[in-house]
């Protein structure tokens, strides 16, 4: 992104093209004002998760007054900056209302960017993360993941049902991999007996301010920290997460800008919800108001992500919604966690991922594309995400199998986005 040489970068971009003149002559010339010309390069297009309650009844919860936010209004969506190849380096132009561009694809340049695409195609295999309890329990289902990549390793948090009697139900498990095929050989350690307790659809990452991991998770909204996602004892005793919080408030997802870190969650009333706090008072969240309303509770229901999209100035929400059919994820854009959000793939014919964009290598093991979270590019409050690689690790499961919510046989799968 930055030369290393002692010129103006506008000195030198003509010169990349002209590749008849040596190193030498290319740097006399840029030396001498060198100008004019264009490049041979193509400028590279700028560009760059959830949590679903496992109690899929309607909220009891009285209706909210926030104040209302907007619902899927149009918006532009600043375009970020393009970069240019060069044949020794990279060099990168600011582009209008986004990021700085990363050049792409010459010897020793940046890795290229990508748009956000409008429609998606995803691919799937078969589950990569299925219940393996350790000795004493039993788990009918695994689910609600959240994944980091850190330090060479994915850590993996998700909600699992226990049918073991006497200490069964709703509980959390950890495990972690160094890559996706190792992710189902790996040990699940069972928090029930961690300082937090049991964690459901839980969500983590590291906030820079305090050099910490958060863990955030239900019922009642609740964090806890750690200095060390690697010490599974390390964490802290459950603390309040929204103060004022109403009744029925589920699948808690935090992300943060420059200056505000935002609470979103669902009630499972066709609504999405957002507290704001300022970063240097995170995470004393307190009240909350309406980002936006759907006709029905089904076409807005639970496991919100918001990631901002790398290379851009765009930011991502993502909405698990079912329509007399399996569930699919709904999505939207904006230039700002405040909003407006315009819609961007979501409907049931043009999910973000669902039945009508996945296709399943081997067997169709799931109709349902549920609660999940996308692979980030980072693992701090900003919540990343790189639009050239988007995977989705979500929960599926048998569709011929029913009964107990609780029993279904739920898995952890992996779609990857098709190019």
């Amino acid at each position: 992104m930055i030369t290393h040489l002692d010129l103006p970068s506008h000195a030198l971009a003509p010169c990349r093209s002209l590749l008849r003149l040596s190193a030498l002559g290319c740097v006399l010339a840029a030396l001498a004002g060198c100008s004019g010309g264009t490049t041979d390069d193509q400028p590279s297009p700028d560009g760059t998760g959830g949590s679903e309650n496992p109690v899929t009844g309607a909220s009891s919860a009285s209706s909210t007054t926030g104040t209302g936010g907007s619902t899927g209004t149009s918006s532009s969506v600043g375009s970020g900056g393009s970069g240019t190849t060069g044949t020794g380096g990279s060099t990168s132009a600011s582009g209008s209302g986004g990021d700085p561009g990363d050049g792409g694809g010459g010897a020793g340049g940046s890795p290229p960017t990508c748009d956000l695409p409008t429609t998606f195609k995803w691919k799937a295999g078969p589950p990569v993360i299925s219940p393996k309890p350790p000795a004493g329990r039993s788990w009918a289902s695994v689910k609600d993941p959240t994944i980091v990549f850190f330090e060479n390793k994915y850590h993996v948090f998700a909600t699992v049902f226990d049918t073991t009697s006497g200490n069964g139900g709703w509980q959390s498990m950890y495990s972690n991999f160094t890559d996706i095929p190792q992710a189902n050989a790996a040990e699940q350690h069972y928090m029930a007996n961690w300082p937090t307790g049991s964690t459901v659809a839980p969500q983590v990452f590291f906030f820079q301010p305090h050099n910490k991991w958060y863990l955030i998770y239900q019922w009642n909204g609740r964090y806890s920290t750690n200095d060390d996602i690697n010490n599974m004892n390390g964490w802290s005793r459950p603390q309040g997460l929204l103060r004022g919080e109403p009744n029925g408030a589920l699948d808690f997802w935090n992300i943060c800008d420059d200056k505000n870190c935002h609470l979103f969650f669902s009630r499972d009333d066709g609504k999405l919800y957002r507290s704001k706090v300022s970063i240097d008072k995170f995470p004393a969240f307190d009240g909350y108001e309406t980002v936006m309303s759907a006709p029905s509770a089904s076409l807005l229901f639970e496991a919100s992500n918001v990631y901002k999209v790398d290379g851009s100035n765009k930011y991502l929400l993502m909405v698990e919604a079912y329509d007399n059919s399996p569930r699919f994820f709904r999505s939207w854009t904006s230039e700002s966690l405040d909003g407006p959000w315009a819609p961007l793939a979501d409907t049931k014919q043009n999910p973000f991922a669902g039945p009508a964009n996945v296709t399943y290598e081997g067997q169709d093991w799931s109709d349902d594309i549920s609660h999940g979270e996308l692979i980030r590019s980072g693992h701090d409050e900003k919540m990343t995400i790189d639009p050239c690689d988007l995977r989705f690790l979500y929960q599926g499961r048998d569709p011929k199998v029913g009964g107990d919510y609780g029993k279904l046989p739920y898995r952890l799968g992996m779609l990857t986005l098709q190019k």
